[in-house]
C-alpha cells in the first residue's frame, strides 16, 4: 500500500459511538483520513475566497476501496452539516458532527468524507469496522485538519 498519509496537510477523524438510550459512551477510535486531490485545490480557493469552497458537512458512505487522491465522492452517501468548529491551535482546525439517532438508519457506514459547501470532497477515510447505523446508535465526530 502506498503511503498517501506523508502530504502536507493531516487529517484524523475521531468517532465516537453512543447508546441512544443510555447516552453512555460504546467505542471511541480515532482514524487518520487522506486529503484528496480536490481538497488541495480547495485549500487555495478558500483563500481567494471562492464561494462554495468552505467547509460545511460530512458524508458518510459504504464505499470500502481504499482511499486514493482523485477521490472524488463518497458511495450512497448521506450528509450531516458540521455543527461547530474548533481551532486547537495556530495549525489546526476541527470539523464537529452528530449523526442522530434518526439520520442514515440502515446504511452500514464505513467511509467517511469531509465535504465544502458546494459538494466537493476535500478528504476521505476507510474504516475497517462497519458501523451499521440504527436508531440505537449516534455518533459525534471530530474531524481535525494540521496545516503543520
Amino acid at each position: 500500500m502506498k503511503d498517501y498519509f506523508r502530504a502536507k496537510f493531516k487529517g484524523e477523524l475521531t468517532l465516537s459511538l453512543i447508546d441512544s438510550a443510555t447516552r453512555e459512551v460504546i467505542s471511541t477510535n480515532t482514524h487518520r483520513n487522506l486529503i484528496v486531490d480536490s481538497g488541495y485545490k480547495v485549500t487555495a480557493q478558500v483563500l481567494a475566497g471562492v464561494t462554495g469552497a468552505k467547509i460545511s458537512s460530512v458524508q458518510v458512505g459504504i464505499s470500502s476501496h481504499e482511499p486514493v487522491p482523485n477521490d472524488t465522492d463518497i458511495t450512497d452517501s448521506v450528509s450531516v452539516p458540521i455543527v461547530t468548529v474548533e481551532y486547537p491551535d495556530d495549525f489546526s482546525v476541527r470539523f464537529n458532527f452528530e449523526i442522530n439517532s434518526g439520520t442514515a438508519n440502515g446504511l452500514d457506514i464505513v467511509e467517511f468524507g469531509l465535504t465544502t459547501q458546494d459538494g466537493r470532497l476535500f478528504s476521505r477515510l476507510v474504516r475497517e469496522q462497519v458501523i451499521s447505523k440504527t436508531t440505537d446508535i449516534e455518533i459525534l465526530g471530530a474531524w481535525t485538519i494540521y496545516i503543520k
